[in-house]
């Protein structure tokens, strides 16, 4: 009961206090945007946003960026030329093995014709 003497009923229906202001700079001038937060967005996912994540639903299409601002990033190079000795590689090796059936195969018919 000794909380409840403390409390004081009308401190719930005051407004907050206000916040100090910003220190001010050497010239006498608040720096832009001095003492301000931006409000935290908060996204809320719906249907539509699950159903694009799954790709059951079309996104939205960014923008190609041109001009001189248009590049590839090193990374995407870097990406490209992996992808690309990867596919190098895997038709050599494919050349390789029906080169190597072939010969194998008309190795085997050879001593079968001879024999």
């Amino acid at each position: 009961m000794d909380s409840l003497a403390c409390h004081d009923p009308e401190a719930d229906r005051r407004p907050p206090p206000e916040p100090p202001p910003p220190p001010e700079s050497p010239s006498g001038r608040r720096p832009r945007g001095a003492g301000t937060l931006p409000a935290r967005a908060v996204r809320r996912f719906g249907v539509i946003d699950v159903l694009r994540f799954f790709g059951l639903a079309p996104r939205n299409v960014p923008r190609p960026v041109v001009g001189p601002k248009a590049f590839v990033r090193w990374w995407q190079r870097l990406w490209s030329a992996l992808v690309l000795a990867v596919i190098v590689a895997g038709m050599g090796l494919a050349l390789a093995a029906v080169v190597g059936v072939i010969a194998l195969g008309a190795g085997f018919l050879l001593e079968q014709a001879i024999s």
